[in-house]
């Protein structure tokens, strides 16, 4: 094999080996920048679904929780945030809740963050996750 041959391969190889680590580095990053989001427990309570006030969010459209749903991929699980409206129609501020009107499902999932503000359809990472 001629010696630009044999040097052709080295650079060819060497370039692949720098940019898997970019790409490497470039998963981690990202992966490091997502909000980072506690799960909450919630159950059906008198007058509608209590919450731990810190679920409740406000958007443009008005006050909302956000729910979170897992979508199975390739290399493991991702999740993202879900905004659902509700009307809030009391709030115990002693135990620290709201009840809401506008979720119908308990087996959803619901996400607080005190890492940066959310939005609708945002991926997240689960720093805890709440058993129901």
């Amino acid at each position: 094999m001629s010696r630009e041959k044999r040097l052709t391969k080295a650079l060819a190889g060497g370039l692949a080996i720098v940019l898997f680590i970019c790409t490497a580095a470039a998963q981690l990053i990202y992966w490091r920048m997502l909000p980072r989001v506690d799960t909450v427990m919630a159950y059906w309570g008198e007058g509608g679904f209590v919450l731990p006030a810190e679920a409740l969010h406000a958007n443009p459209q008005g006050d909302c929780v956000y729910c979170i749903e897992e979508k199975q991929e390739r290399f493991g699980s991702k999740y993202f945030v879900k905004a659902v409206l509700v009307t809030v129609e009391a709030q115990n501020e002693e135990e620290g809740t709201v009840t809401v009107r506008g979720i119908y499902d308990d087996k959803w999932i619901y996400a607080t963050s005190a890492d940066a503000p959310l939005s609708d359809g945002a991926e997240v990472k689960l720093a805890s996750k709440a058993t129901n």
